[in-house]
């Protein structure tokens, strides 16, 4: 018994404490060192904890292999004398332990820590009777505590969440005590703890509203709550993000009192620089519009100078526009660091429009947004020959795989900015020309651009350099595959030449049809039927120059395309 002050001056009160409430010694003293662990609570609540660790039945304090262990090596037949005497003892002994054993396994109930105190004082007094000698009294005692400890570690699990939630928050102990139930809604008495614990995890979960961490409420009852860490598990479970701040601490602004009423519904991780590097709403989505104002508050109360919030890791790049626009108008004074993609995106502003385009060359743009930083640029072109009707019919792999191997190759030595040949298609008469097959070879240049950190000046800067050049680059050759005119020498793209090595190389696969050549030769037919010459070949005699003409192509593509 504990004596404890009452109220009274100089009166002085017996308190029950954890060791008379019935558990063996060694655990009481050993509920006193968890209660150092883990808590420390009041003694009244230690009690407590104690009257639900005692309440608790298990198989397990008292199983099958526990009862084996006692009958067969404790009090075997081998501890007792061979006479008739002896026999008989050791036939009592295991009687007696079968017995109980019976009635605590779980036809009868089961056996908590008090039930194995109980039997150690009775077993005690059983073998004495039977003159069993004093080794085996002194291994059993020590067996039954060595057993009633290992029930007591057992339920740590349990009984640790209740001393760190009640030393947390000892306010809490008489609401734990009523939630568990009382009169006829109350649990049996040895699901008591487990039931506790339960509430005690949860109720961990949810921290406790300190108020000396609270910055400002709001009159619907709405707060600004410092976390003082970069991290809170807390916080992400309830907002579904990763809770944590990569440059500075974090900010809540929640509602509600009580643990688990407390709903975070923006986290805001901000610096000893006054830099607002995130505001983020639930799921890393734009805070609701509803919930700006509170923004307001905490950017013009906190002496926000910087905000760099760009909606990374989100998908609503739209709400973060919108919210970040809004945080512009109302905050003139705070710097926000979107420069990459604000200034890259008045670049492609002033680039793109003027961009020169026609049917065979366009440019296509991915512009950067709020959690979409990447910016690409791609001006693609496509250059035709015409070629013989008779490929369209085969295999064209080949074809296709030399003519972009040798157009890749003069394009690097023609075309400066060098484009990539993306692909080469074949098309037959009347897809892409009414009077003709064509080979199609498409060629694009195209380049990303994204700063490494966004947050670094000199790295945006530096980007957005290299974004200008291209831009000023692509704007010229835009301008020469259009125009009729070719491109200065001093540019190196040389247009005119890169098209005419490219024939030369399908003639040399004895692919190319020479649509002009054969204008030439029908308007000297022409001529000539007009001069009605009279040594003008047969017919008979033209079809077979044609046959022999054709079987020379086939001849020549089949060799390729091997």
């Amino acid at each position: 018994m504990y004596l404890r002050q009452s109220n009274k001056w100089n009166e002085w009160l017996l308190q029950e404490g954890v060791e008379d409430i019935g558990l063996p010694p060694e655990v009481a003293h050993y509920l006193r060192q968890q209660n150092n662990t883990h808590g420390p609570v009041t003694n009244k609540q230690l009690t407590w904890i104690g009257n639900l660790i005692k309440a608790v039945k298990s198989r397990n304090f008292y199983g099958p292999g526990i009862h084996q262990s006692i009958v067969e090596d404790i009090v075997g037949r081998g501890v007792w004398p061979d006479t008739p005497e002896g026999e008989e003892a050791w036939a009592n002994a295991v009687g007696f332990f079968n017995d109980w054993y019976t009635d605590h396994s779980g036809h009868r109930g089961l056996p908590g820590i008090a039930d194995i105190k109980a039997l150690k004082k009775t077993a005690r007094r059983m073998l004495k009777k039977l003159s069993a000698p004093g080794p085996v009294i002194k291994q059993l005692d020590s067996y039954l505590d060595y057993r009633m400890m290992q029930a007591a570690r057992s339920l740590q699990a349990y009984y640790a969440p209740i001393m760190q939630l009640l030393a947390e928050d000892p306010a809490f102990y008489d609401e734990l005590r009523a939630e568990i139930g009382t009169g006829t809604s109350a649990p049996e008495p040895h699901r008591e703890l487990r039931i506790a614990s339960t509430i005690a995890k949860d109720e961990l979960a949810s921290p406790m509203k300190k108020e000396d961490q609270v910055i400002h409420t709001f009159d619907n009852g709405y707060f600004w709550y410092d976390i003082q860490s970069h991290a809170c598990d807390f916080e992400g479970k309830k907002m579904g993000h990763c809770g944590r701040g990569d440059h500075g601490q974090l900010y809540s602004l929640r509602s509600g009192e009580k643990r688990r009423e407390i709903k975070p519904m923006i986290t805001l991780e901000m610096d000893e620089d006054r830099t607002v590097y995130q505001i983020k709403g639930k799921a890393n989505q734009a805070p609701k519009q509803d919930l700006w104002p509170y923004i307001d508050w905490f950017i013009e109360n906190a002496d926000v100078q910087r905000i760099t919030e760009e909606g990374m890791h989100s998908s609503d790049a739209a709400g973060f526009a919108e919210m970040m626009e809004y945080l512009k108008q109302k905050h003139p004074k705070v710097k926000f660091e979107d420069s990459w993609v604000d200034e890259a995106t008045e670049l492609l502003e002033q680039f793109a429009p003027t961009m020169e385009n026609d049917s065979q060359t366009t440019q296509e743009v991915d512009w950067p947004s709020l959690g979409d930083e990447p910016v690409n640029f791609l001006v693609r072109h496509q250059a035709f020959w015409p070629v013989k009707d008779i490929i369209v019919d085969e295999d064209t792999n080949r074809l296709r795989w030399e003519i972009r191997q040798d157009a890749q190759s003069i394009a690097d030595d023609t075309l400066y900015p060098n484009p990539r040949i993306r692909t080469v298609d074949v098309f037959a008469r009347g897809v892409q020309d009414s009077e003709a097959a064509m080979l199609r070879i498409e060629m694009v240049w195209e380049d990303n651009f994204e700063p490494t950190d966004t947050e670094d000046e000199e790295d945006v800067k530096q980007e957005l350099g290299r974004l200008t050049e291209f831009l000023d680059e692509m704007q010229d050759v835009s301008g020469y595959l259009v125009s009729t005119q070719a491109a200065p020498e001093e540019a190196e793209f040389d247009y005119n030449e890169f098209h005419e090595r490219v024939q030369k190389r399908l003639e040399e696969y004895g692919v190319y049809r020479d649509i002009a050549g054969e204008i030439d030769a029908e308007k000297e037919r022409d001529r000539e039927d007009q001069l009605d010459l009279p040594l003008r070949q047969s017919a008979g005699e033209m079809d077979y120059d044609y046959g022999l003409s054709e079987s020379r192509i086939i001849q020549r593509w089949s060799k390729i395309i091997k």
